[in-house]
């Protein structure tokens, strides 16, 4: 394995001397924007792929038009709930030519290497031992040599791209997952809890396992997420009166429908904000019956876990439904973010539940470090609508933020799942006025007040 910085080393400098040496494996590029990979066989270039949404494969064909968006959507959504080759599936339905095909590959990895090029910090890494695919005869078999110089052609042309935020990363290794343990530790073990080294050892090697146990759901699937069993029990027993593709109150199927309705991006939709849409996707896209048959997006169920997720879903989607048009935002936008907040620190519990941790502050520093990483990944990686990202990754205050912050607070378990907003409550001063604060408040805790009465005669 090699690794290291572009500051130091001329991207160009290396694509040659990949091609000098005639070697074989993947490289990964890493910038503030997201990750970029290019494989090589035999010291060639042969395949590209990008974390990034719009140089991603799917996005680029609709650069080219060869494909309708749905129909490109669907097959896309068919590859990750198979867990087939996109390529494979595009070809076999007969929905490209190979040559098509090929170029629009070809003028991907031109694209990734031009970006590259004027990328002011670039990280890489080389895994010579990369198990590279020939996909189906269509490796691009491009000289290093002649794709640095057409990508240079195209640099003078970009500008650029912005410089997002980048999400968090999982760091579930190396030095990376050190600097979050100790992190972890500094603000999870108060002073007069203080460890010995072999506590502290034990420690390090049970976050480490719930950690790994995360990673290991994580890098199967491009944003899908494991359906805890009860709920797929639920969805075989609905009534026959009750669409099999009905959300709400199904978190983690909400999750993974948004996650199949996102595959593409498109700039004239960013995508669904309301869960009435996202039905409407899964009965274009007809997935139902393999995702919830999929044993990969399977998880062994935990009844008290499940039962606490159901029963917090149908408070907070009410309370900040019910909050919402207070802040100028659409009650139904607040219940499908609801269900998708949820779903992260869901993951995070079943895990601690898996691997209990002995120290209760510790575990709730866990939750939030942890809940906070995975959502923001997951969600940044499935490209979901900006509003619904902004609030699994709150780095500034939104509306939509506001309103399941004030639902929450409404909630008797609210320490458990994370806060929609950054900061203290006054943040919220950035949103509305403290009269629509406070209306919004009351309208939530109305709503709150409800549920308990219900929860009290039944």
């Amino acid at each position: 394995m090699i690794k290291g910085n572009l500051d130091r080393l001329h991207f160009g400098d290396l694509l040659q001397w990949f091609q000098m040496g005639g070697v074989s494996g993947r490289l990964v590029l890493k910038d503030t924007r997201g990750e970029r990979r290019l494989d090589f066989i035999d010291g060639r270039v042969c395949y590209a792929s990008s974390t990034i949404p719009e140089e991603r494969l799917a996005t680029w064909l609709t650069r080219r038009s060869l494909i309708p968006l749905g129909e490109l959507r669907r097959i896309l959504a068919t590859s990750m709930v198979r867990r087939a080759l996109f390529t494979d599936l595009l070809i076999g339905e007969g929905r490209v030519s190979p040559e098509d095909l090929q170029a629009s590959l070809t003028d991907l990895a031109e694209a990734i290497t031009s970006r590259i090029l004027i990328s002011p910090e670039v990280s890489f890494e080389f895994i010579p031992n990369h198990p590279v695919l020939d996909i189906l005869g269509l490796s691009l078999n491009v000289e290093p040599s002649h794709l640095l110089m057409e990508a240079a052609r195209r640099s003078d042309e970009d500008v650029p791209g912005e410089a997002k935020r980048r999400s968090y990363e999982l760091a579930f290794t190396g030095e990376a997952f050190e600097d979050l343990f100790w992190q972890m530790i500094r603000d999870g073990v108060a002073e007069e809890d203080a460890i010995d080294g072999n506590q502290l050892s034990r420690l390090h090697d049970l976050v480490r396992d719930i950690v790994t146990t995360l990673s290991q759901w994580l890098s199967s699937s491009p944003g899908l997420v494991p359906l805890p069993a009860g709920q797929i029990e639920g969805l075989l027993a609905a009534s026959e009166n009750e669409l099999p593709f009905y959300l709400p109150g199904r978190p983690h199927a909400a999750w993974n429908q948004m996650v199949l309705a996102c595959t593409v991006r498109n700039h004239t939709h960013p995508g669904p904000l309301s869960l009435a849409e996202l039905e409407t996707i899964a009965t274009d896209l007809n997935l139902w019956e393999e995702m919830i048959g999929s044993g990969f997006l399977k998880r062994p169920k935990a009844a008290k876990l499940d039962e606490l997720i159901q029963q917090v879903v149908a408070a907070w989607s009410q309370t900040a439904a019910a909050a919402a048009p207070h802040l100028d935002v659409a009650p139904e936008t607040a219940s499908l973010a609801v269900h998708l907040v949820t779903v992260p620190t869901d993951l995070v519990l079943w895990a601690l539940t898996s691997l209990p941790v002995p120290h209760q502050r510790l575990r709730k520093t866990l939750l939030e470090h942890l809940s906070r990483r995975v959502g923001s990944r997951l969600a940044h990686l499935a490209d979901f609508p900006s509003e619904i990202r902004r609030v699994l990754d709150p780095r500034s205050p939104t509306p939509l933020g506001v309103c399941l912050h004030l639902g929450r607070e409404c909630l008797s378990t609210a320490a458990t799942w994370p806060s929609t907003i950054p900061g203290g409550a006054e943040t919220m001063l950035e949103i509305a006025s403290p009269t629509a604060l406070a209306l919004a408040a009351d309208a939530a805790r109305e709503v709150a007040d409800t549920f308990d009465e219900e929860a009290l005669s039944s």
